[in-house]
């Protein structure tokens, strides 16, 4: 089997018991890697009794197919839990660095841990010795220590490194696992899942390499695709600022979150671009493996309060998050949450909307300084930002309430003061239990919103944003063949969209295509290993890119049709898993206020989703992915996947 490493590593944490299996050829083929080989596997081992900090709650570290070669962009790696603590539902995490590719040099496609150790322990890998071992010396240490006394321990400092801080021991819902100091797999609190079973960490350190089947070939396509890239028409600029080139786009568009989403725009934002802070605050550019883009940076902050903090990024994310969300635009202050966050194992996205939604609550009179230890959450307040991050990562005062997440905290709240819960949570901007990244407006772009709300983890920008709705006029991508090449979308699927005016952002109609589009390539390539910013998200490789280097590196034929077929297996796998949780089509809707409050200040100024088209899109959605009413699969569909064993599993289950 050319082009996967070959290879399944399981692990009991209970028993100490380590399994090597071999990867089943038809699994690999349907699933590719990555994200469909954890998806897969979790729906067929679902136990829906099992729950967050359960022993048996499966946690899935897996590699993409691409990973550990030299097809661009391509060292992502996904985690998975069978169940987050955040929202209680199917969750996974995509990080980028170089642990993915490590891992599958190592010879490893998928690694599958459950039970509990009964002691902080670590897991090391080393080729073909694969060890549980005592985490004495690193439990209780931040996750920056933590890595370093680790690959101390093995001496090798080029060990990579996959572990959780104080906020996954400590079992916080904003806890993330973070390898190469600064690349989070966020979302859902898996890093708790992690701390639940006593695991700081994976460490990995691969000899092998990794074997594609037409070596030739695969050379020359990767080739072809490094001169297309940089022909593209941002390359220079995103290789060059990265994601902090965002900030004042966001605001002329009205995409930019501001104190939790009440308005579009900010005082003193020019701080937080990255060529204004650029030449004081960055030491030099940084590239995850394979990736011809080098779009982050790391950082030192010269002088002042946080002199000597160091870090990587920031990236948009955190900017907004940690930022203006919070009524932040100081950038020294912004670089020191972001080290914060990560030494402290957070996920800088749920920990930063977290604090905000709380200052929305204490801005609307319904939490005091008596309820928060006397923390004042005024806005922009630096000070008690730090205070609240270190509380919600430790477990302590006012931040332990808000460790439960948000929509657990919002109960608590509500019930200690007798006040409507309803007044609490609809503060709360996102879905499914988890905040929206802080990326795109949902009231802006209906599109955007609809895929917003439908991705299966949770709010999110990552799993199906049809960046083309926002993005095809600053391209100048004002035809289907402009968009094939800005944005790789296949020429017969651009004439479609272009045939229905799906580029209109207030358009509400046959948005739905865009959308399914777009999370199933988006499944696809997480399942290659590969990076958002390289796909049609932004520098447009897309379905048929990643067919010709699929095929050349397993030496089995795959079409563009392929890869999107896969990534709507994938994508419907992680459905029913949802579905066998409960979760149906009330999970598929944007926040209510988005219905009844018009966005504030800023370009979007006055704009709402309106409901009843909402409901509309969303059943037009449905139809064109083959699912009911309720969002769940129609058996044709599951049947036209090849997923007969997932139509008896939710039957059995009673997902269907």
């Amino acid at each position: 089997m050319l082009g996967w490493a070959g290879t399944i590593l399981k692990f009991d944490l209970s028993s100490g018991e380590i399994l090597k299996e071999e990867l089943e050829s038809s699994f690999a083929k349907s699933f590719l890697g990555g994200r469909g080989f954890n998806s897969k596997f979790i729906f067929d081992s679902l136990d829906p009794s099992v729950r967050p900090f359960d022993p048996q709650n499966t946690i899935c570290v897996s590699a993409g197919l691409l990973s550990g070669t030299m097809a661009p962009s391509s060292g992502r790696l996904v985690v998975s839990v069978s169940r987050s603590p955040l929202t209680g539902y199917f969750c996974d995490g995509n990080a980028g660095g170089f642990f993915a590719s490590e891992m599958a040099q190592a010879g490893y496609d998928l690694i599958i841990i459950r039970g509990r150790a009964n002691k902080p322990v670590y897991i090391y890998i080393e080729d073909e010795n694969v060890e549980i071992r005592d985490a004495k010396n690193v439990w209780g240490r931040d996750l920056w220590e933590a890595t370093h006394v680790i690959q101390e321990e093995v001496d090798d400092l080029r060990t990579q490194v996959l572990a959780i801080g104080p906020a996954g021991e400590s079992l916080s819902a904003q806890a993330a696992v973070i390898c190469n100091l600064g690349r989070a797999a966020g979302a859902g609190g898996m890093g708790a899942v992690f701390g639940s079973k006593n695991l700081k960490a994976i460490a990995v350190r691969g000899s092998k390499g990794k074997r594609v089947a037409r070596s030739d070939e695969f050379n020359n396509i990767v080739l072809n695709i490094l001169n297309r890239l940089k022909q593209h028409p941002i390359f220079e600029t995103w290789s060059q600022y990265g994601t902090t080139m965002l900030p004042s786009v966001m605001a002329l568009t009205g995409n930019l979150t501001v104190m939790n989403w009440q308005k579009n725009i900010i005082k003193d934002l020019e701080n937080l671009d990255g060529p204004s802070f650029y030449p004081r605050y960055i030491v030099k550019k940084k590239a995850c493996d394979a990736c011809p883009i080098h779009c982050s940076r790391f950082y030192r902050i010269p002088d002042g309060p946080f002199a000597d903090t160091m870090g990587e990024g920031p990236e948009y994310v955190a900017l907004m998050s940690l930022g203006t969300n919070l009524g932040i635009t100081r950038i020294d202050a912004v670089l020191y949450l972001n080290t914060l966050a990560n030494k402290l194992g957070l996920d800088i996205a749920e920990a930063g909307n977290t604090i905000a939604t709380a200052m929305h609550w204490w801005q609307k009179g319904l939490i005091s300084g008596k309820d928060t230890g006397g923390i004042d959450l005024t806005w922009g307040n630096v000070d008690s930002v730090i205070e609240l991050m270190r509380q919600m990562a430790y477990r302590k005062g006012f931040g332990a309430i808000l460790a439960e997440g948000l929509v657990k905290a919002a109960t608590v709240l509500a019930r200690s003061k007798g006040i409507s819960e309803e007044e609490f949570t609809r503060c709360i901007y996102g879905s499914k239990g988890m905040t929206l990244r802080a990326v795109m407006e949902w009231r802006e772009a209906k599109g955007v919103a609809l895929s917003f709300a439908t991705a299966n983890r949770g709010a999110d920008h990552l799993r199906g944003m049809p960046c083309l709705e926002v993005y095809a006029e600053w391209y100048g991508a004002k035809s289907p063949e402009l968009v094939r090449e800005w944005f790789g979308v296949p020429l017969e699927i651009a004439k479609k969209w272009f045939s229905l005016n799906l580029f209109d952002r207030n358009k509400y109609g046959g948005k739905g295509y865009m959308v399914k589009f777009f999370e199933d390539c988006y499944a696809a390539g997480d399942a290659l290993g590969l990076c958002r910013f390289i796909t049609p998200w932004r520098l447009g490789l897309g379905p048929e890119e990643m067919a010709m280097l699929t095929t050349a590196a397993t030496g089995i034929n795959f079409s563009w049709k392929d890869m999107l077929i896969i990534g709507e297996r994938i994508w419907t796998v992680e459905i029913a898993i949802q579905r066998i949780y409960g979760l149906g089509r009330e999970g598929d809707y944007p926040p209510k206020r988005v219905f009844s409050e018009p966005c504030g200040e800023g370009a979007a100024k006055g704009k709402v989703l309106d409901l009843g088209r909402y409901e509309a899109m969303l059943d037009e959605y449905y139809e064109i992915r083959g699912y009911d009413k309720n969002g769940s699969p129609k058996l044709e569909k599951l049947k036209e996947l090849g997923l007969d064993n997932v139509v008896e599993t939710l039957k059995l289950k009673g997902g269907l």
